[in-house]
């Protein structure tokens, strides 16, 4: 878990309101850029206000927990890979890559699609959960995500996770020895499978935007919440229009909570 905040908050007498998100993505990098741009908009009309997010992410692959490969071929480059997604052909991709071009460029993001591309990175996404152990999991990916889609540094290669972890703000040694080890595979292995076999998450980014004040907790890792406790669910990365819309609404949602 990383605590974000968009601001300095100090000077506020009162706590902050804390906004819990399940993040199930493999990268989520433009769903991250519009959130933070949200945030900063939220902050920016309401500065008297203490929103902070504390995020949760859930690693995810399109193979699910399968171990014999599949529809998407592993190794080679982004544009392959869109290839196998799309309709087997150069223009299927180039017809992906031009939509998300597009979609990036929307978030001030200049893809890459010529880096080498694994749809199971285990290094990668293990090393995703120990950085969040040590509260460095959105640093790590705010700079693995640069590196990877817009450098073309792959996320795939274990001297580039461990770059993006040492700018993270994490000790590279304690890091590269980390990744020597096999620690955290089955936690990845289960999150592949679960969020496919047993949550049904077929697209991604998924978001769920919880508030603990406001016992509005829930989403497919929560099971068993009432209706009236439904969190904000958004399943894909929109743009901070949208973000700024559900801050809001926490916030107008807090205020009633709050007087009543």
């Amino acid at each position: 878990m990383s605590l974000r905040y968009s601001r300095h908050l100090e000077h506020l007498t009162s706590p902050p309101l804390l906004v819990y998100i399940a993040w199930h993505v493999r990268s989520g990098y433009i769903g991250k850029k519009h959130i933070t741009k949200a945030l900063e908009r939220f902050h920016a009309s309401n500065p008297d206000v203490a929103l902070a997010i504390n995020v949760t992410r859930h690693p995810y692959s399109f193979l699910g927990d399968s171990k014999s490969g599949g529809f998407l071929r592993s190794g080679g480059t982004w544009h392959d890979g869109l290839k196998d997604y799309t309709d087997g052909t150069d223009e299927g991709a180039r017809r992906a890559e031009a939509g998300l071009s597009a979609l990036g460029a929307a978030a001030g993001i200049k893809f890459r699609f010529d880096q080498q591309t694994n749809w199971q990175p285990m290094d990668s996404q293990r090393m995703l959960l120990w950085a969040g152990r040590h509260g460095k999991g959105e640093e790590f990916m705010d700079a693995l995500n640069s590196a990877h889609f817009q450098d073309g540094k792959s996320a795939s290669d274990r001297a580039n996770v461990l770059a993006a972890a040492e700018t993270a703000g994490l000790d590279a040694g304690a890091a590269s020895a980390f990744l020597a080890t096999r620690e955290l595979e089955d936690a990845v292995w289960q999150s592949y499978g679960d969020t496919i076999h047993k949550y049904a998450i077929h697209a991604i980014p998924f978001f769920v935007f919880s508030v603990p004040a406001m016992g509005m907790v829930g989403g497919p890792f929560r099971e068993g919440q009432a209706e009236k406790t439904t969190p904000w669910i958004v399943n894909g990365s929109m743009d901070s229009d949208r973000f700024l819309e559900i801050f809001s609404e926490v916030y107008s949602v807090w205020r009633q909570h709050m007087t009543a």
